[in-house]
């Protein structure tokens, strides 16, 4: 699949400066070096607009090309469905190599590293409902609780994960409990209509806050389920169980619909930055029909890394 993010177009832009650049390097400079070169009052040498642009660009866009497609991505925390840990307005890194060196645009893996973990919190592309031949371009952030081949029970806020065995093996089931810490939510989660708990839990050695409404018969606390992964998918639900449009809804509306290894971004790793902005847009670009809102206060108390 082809993922038109900020990555397809560095891609783009590496590659047509890039070769503008070359064919300058081998073509073009000696037909005017051959002519005579010419310099304006600086002492700089004078080309055509095309080619003194990428030869100035292309190297800084291949080193951002280079971080952010192999290393490290930047990623803002579009939604409230990862508080209490994340909120609306975080500004976090992804950790691209964790689960793999893949190219950009189409996430293709080119070189195994690390797979994926319960526990783990996942920046990915979500499942097409409608048309899963075709990929969804906005990126989502989750926990990750469901690997290939598991068996997960969900009943009344408990979970329990059956890990796939290999054949002659006895795999001990996992039991993921959330325990009230806190009948009040902290301070920038936004309630509105309902209130909500806090809640704690462990992921294996991962420990980490959640929240579920203070009225369980109307949220996930109330709900039962079991849902089986195939081979090659994921399953990941919000740390805010009763704000979060995650694999529960997805499988809901389509029982394919789960999370494919390859769209998989990579894991959050740690916040450094949060931004405070607007309820609504600014102004709207209008080619695109896109809001833009523009932040009204940047914090650096929320630097740390991610559980």
């Amino acid at each position: 699949m082809v993922y038109y993010d900020f990555g397809f177009y560095l891609t783009v832009g590496a590659l047509v400066t890039g070769v503008i650049t070359l064919i300058d390097k081998y073509k073009w400079r000696p037909k005017r070096v051959e002519a005579g070169l010419k310099y304006d009052e600086k002492g700089n040498e004078v080309m055509p607009f095309h080619i003194d642009i990428s030869r100035s660009i292309f190297p800084i866009i291949f080193v951002i090309l280079i971080l952010r497609s192999f290393i490290y991505e930047p990623y803002r925390i579009p939604s409230a469905s990862m508080n209490p840990g994340l909120y609306s307005g975080d500004f976090i890194t992804v950790n691209k190599y964790a689960y793999g060196v893949r190219l950009p645009i189409t996430n293709t893996q080119i070189i195994p590293i690390g797979e994926p973990q319960r526990g783990d919190v996942i920046v990915f592309h979500p499942p097409n409902r409608q048309d899963p031949t075709k990929a969804i371009q906005d990126a989502y952030i989750k926990r990750l609780y469901g690997l290939p081949g598991d068996t997960l029970h969900w009943s009344k806020g408990t979970l329990t994960i059956e890990p796939q065995c290999e054949q002659g093996e006895t795999c001990e089931s996992i039991l993921v409990n959330p325990k009230l810490k806190s009948l009040q939510a902290p301070e920038l989660v936004r309630e509105g209509q309902y209130n909500f708990n806090l809640f704690e839990q462990s992921v294996g050695s991962k420990t980490h806050e959640l929240l579920f409404v203070a009225k369980p018969y109307l949220g996930a606390l109330g709900n039962e389920w079991s849902i089986k992964i195939p081979e090659g998918k994921y399953f990941a639900m919000g740390d805010h169980r009763d704000n979060s449009s995650d694999s529960r809804a997805w499988h809901r509306d389509n029982p394919n619909a789960f999370i494919d290894r390859e769209a998989i971004i990579g894991r959050a790793a740690g916040r450094w930055m949060y931004m405070t902005f607007a309820d609504t847009p600014d102004f709207t670009i209008p080619f695109f029909k896109k809001p833009v809102y523009l932040p009204r206060g940047i914090s650096f108390g929320r630097v740390g890394t991610i559980n």
